[in-house]
């Protein structure tokens, strides 16, 4: 459900009596570089993720969710209401590792995030830890400064009608925020999703990309979304770079939660984004529709059903109209943008 602006308006009161009530006896935080904030995500890392899980049923709620800026809420008339030109540019991920995943226009922010649930099943404490920024100019119209330097003030959060709304301390105002249609791919390195890649890819190895020569060492992007109905997510990753694209596109690979780290489930073919995750599953699991394209072969969407054991494709299909679904690994893709991959030795 969008958020209308009527809607924001007619739930502002209430939103503001929840900042009032988690701000109270909350330190300012202390500054942070870009640098201190990275060594703190680092170390907070399992304190979010634990604070998620201790959270309940508001935390599961929250957990692997994506959304976008509708407007920043002002108490001080003379600023009023700010909406960015674009929501699609200022999303927010709330991992279900415990880390937070930021787009702010031209700029990029990770670190952690806590909730504390109130004795009310909607709205409690939410805070974030430092956050790592970075600092490009993005133009005189974004919204990334303001932003930026509201989210550590953060203190409490509100569900309503299907939106988010975090309150920030001392009557600072609201930042609303309305769920993205899709699962946004990911940009922040994971060192078990990479040790995953390196075992389903025995042949990416440093020799093999000196011979390789064109970009250097591959790349990747990820997204998670729980496909079997198992309270865990499973991770979609595209690898990036000469070695692993074609005319086509580029190598997918589906990893699920094994007892140590990730374990493989399927390894696609020259494949496109963004993946469509249909409601509809077979034994037990979303059927997925993988766009191809390129190559001189007409654009198609290739449907994939899981037999027990892992997917296989069933069908193709015109590239119009497009399936029914969830887009996972939906955003912004560029090569500087997305991990880099070390290869094996």
């Amino acid at each position: 459900m969008r958020i209308t602006r009527s809607g924001v308006r007619g739930s502002l009161a209430a939103v503001l009596l929840l900042a009032v009530a988690v701000s109270s006896g909350c330190r300012e935080p202390d500054p942070q570089d870009e640098s201190d904030a990275v060594a703190a995500e680092s170390g907070e890392a399992g304190e979010g993720a634990e604070a998620v899980r201790n959270a309940g049923e508001q935390g599961r709620k929250l957990a692997g969710t994506e959304w976008r800026l509708v407007e920043i809420q002002s108490m001080d008339d003379v600023i009023g209401t700010s909406r960015p030109d674009d929501a699609d540019l200022y999303t927010l991920h709330l991992g279900a590792d415990g880390r937070a995943s930021l787009r702010l226009d031209c700029n990029r922010a990770t670190g952690t995030w806590t909730i504390e649930p109130s004795s009310e099943p909607t709205n409690g404490r939410f805070e974030f830890g430092p956050l790592a920024t970075t600092s490009a100019e993005c133009g005189a119209t974004s919204l990334h400064s303001r932003l930026a330097a509201q989210l550590p003030y953060v203190r409490g959060y509100q569900l309503r009608d299907g939106n988010l709304y975090l309150s920030l301390m001392a009557d600072g105002g609201i930042l609303a925020w309305e769920p993205t249609a899709g699962v946004a791919l990911e940009t922040d390195s994971d060192e078990a999703i990479e040790a995953a890649i390196l075992r389903a890819v025995p042949d990416y190895t440093r020799e093999v990309v000196e011979l390789e020569g064109g970009v250097g060492p591959g790349r990747y992007v990820y997204g998670r979304l729980d496909l079997d109905g198992d309270g865990r997510d499973e991770v979609f990753v595209y690898l990036l770079g000469s070695i692993f694209c074609g005319t086509g596109g580029c190598n997918l690979l589906l990893l699920e939660s094994a007892e140590e780290g990730y374990s493989l489930v399927n390894d696609f073919p020259i494949s496109r984004l963004p993946v469509i995750v249909s409601e509809q599953r077979t034994e037990g699991w979303n059927d997925i529709f993988r766009p191809e394209s390129g190559g001189g072969a007409p654009p198609t969407f290739v449907k994939h059903t899981f037999d027990g054991e892992r997917y296989v494709e069933r069908e193709r299909m015109p590239a119009e109209p497009t399936p029914e679904g969830t887009e996972v690994l939906r955003g912004e893709l560029s090569y500087e943008a997305a991990i880099p991959l070390e290869p094996s030795q």
